[in-house]
């Protein structure tokens, strides 16, 4: 019976059949079975069903599988099933009774669908019990309840030994077995199908009372081994129903945990946002200051509150609140002060020898008043680094000492 690994994905359609769309019914088609009036109709090309029959032939030693594929549409309030196509389940971990679809499974199924069946819904599953019957265990139950459980998706089995096929529905929210079904082609082409036929066997001939006797116990025994072998498949079957559940908490745990990282992700952009604000505000007033340093606008006093907000700026020391307090402080200074008191500035190239505090003295300027601002127009970030060659601006024109 069909296992699900721990590791793989189904993705799971969400058609609604209220909404299923106008399909063209098959015209050509044999009948086999019996056709209830309000069960689902299932129609699956002949090409499909030729081609599982000779896949459930090919291997009576495990299981087999597939994914089944085509429409679906509503027709005078009935479901109609149209299957066109399927998809093998390779890559799965099967036995005699079991079998596994893995995660490479269902990745190979879901590559196949997309590169040669885009158009096509997956219609359901069919696998093969062999010599087993037809019929749903209670782990089949749990797949077709959990993974195809919309009106229009059915499941298929098919017993290659016994020669026996069977499709199950969906009806009043319950899992039954069809009674029959459609074999369809296009319009024009043969559809050549042998069916079963039942052989009926001879009564065998009367036995005597000793071996009547010999008989009956000789059933006796075999009804006590099946009956303990059912048990030991029902302990089977529940312990992987409790696995599975195992399975699903630990999806539903990790899912729980991606939302929360999510959330927090979504948090730390939000702060980044925030902070990646406050740095572009103060590039700005990096620039602007600089801008009114070159031209020359501020008095001494103001440089120096220039230099230090500069500094401050650079970094990274303000909030938005204190650095509007600071250019407000800085757009007063710039209003009172009287207009010869303009500061200009003069370049200057080092030579060998000079530092800032040799340049500041040879050109009149107090160092200690005058380093900040000379660093912070010429876009110095030590003192001592100057080189041979190199141009800076100097304050000129104002109370320089």
């Amino acid at each position: 019976m069909p296992i699900l690994d721990k590791d793989f994905e189904i993705e799971i359609q969400d058609e609604n059949v209220d909404e299923a769309p106008s399909v063209q019914l098959p015209m050509n088609f044999l009948t086999f079975g019996e056709i209830e009036n309000d069960d689902v109709k299932v129609y699956i090309k002949q090409d499909v069903y030729k081609a599982l029959e000779k896949l459930a032939a090919s291997d009576t030693t495990k299981e087999l599988g597939s994914i089944i594929l085509g429409e679906y549409c509503q027709e005078h309030g009935k479901t109609h099933v149209i299957i066109s196509q399927y998809i093998e389940a390779k890559y799965t971990d099967a036995s005699a009774s079991t079998l596994t679809f893995t995660h490479e499974t269902w990745d190979y199924v879901h590559a196949e669908h997309e590169k040669r069946y885009p158009d096509k819904k997956i219609i359901g599953w069919q696998h093969t019990h062999p010599n087993y019957g037809i019929f749903l265990s209670n782990y089949d139950m749990f797949i077709q309840e959990n993974f195809f459980n919309l009106p229009f998706q059915v499941a298929y089995v098919i017993d290659p030994i016994q020669n026996l096929r069977g499709f199950f529905q969906w009806k009043n929210g319950r899992i039954e077995k069809l009674k029959g079904y459609y074999i369809y082609d296009d319009v024009g082409k043969p559809i050549k199908i042998e069916q079963t036929k039942v052989k009926k066997e001879k009564p065998a001939p009367a036995k005597t009372s000793k071996a009547a006797s010999i008989l009956i116990a000789l059933l006796c025994i075999a009804t006590l081994f099946l009956s303990f072998f059912a048990i030991s498949l029902n302990n089977k079957y529940e312990k992987q129903l409790e696995k599975q559940e195992e399975i699903l908490a630990d999806i539903s745990s990790q899912q729980e945990e991606i939302k929360n990282q999510k959330d927090e992700i979504e948090g730390q952009k939000t702060e980044i946002g925030k902070q990646n604000e406050v740095i572009q505000n103060q590039a700005d007033a990096i620039a602007k200051l600089q801008e009114l340093l070159a031209n020359g606008v501020l008095d001494s006093t103001g440089q120096t509150t220039a230099a230090d907000l500069l500094e401050m700026l650079e970094n990274h020391e303000l909030t938005l609140q204190n650095q509007d307090e600071l250019i407000g402080e800085l757009k007063a200074l710039l209003e009172k002060q009287p207009e010869e008191n303009v500061v200009a500035f003069k370049a200057y190239t080092v030579v060998a020898g000079d530092s800032l505090s040799k340049i500041c003295a040879a050109n009149n300027l107090d160092y200690a008043s005058n380093y900040k601002i000379i660093l912070a127009i010429n876009g110095i970030k030590d003192a001592n680094q100057i080189y041979v060659g190199q141009t800076i601006l100097l304050p000129v024109g104002a109370d320089t000492n």
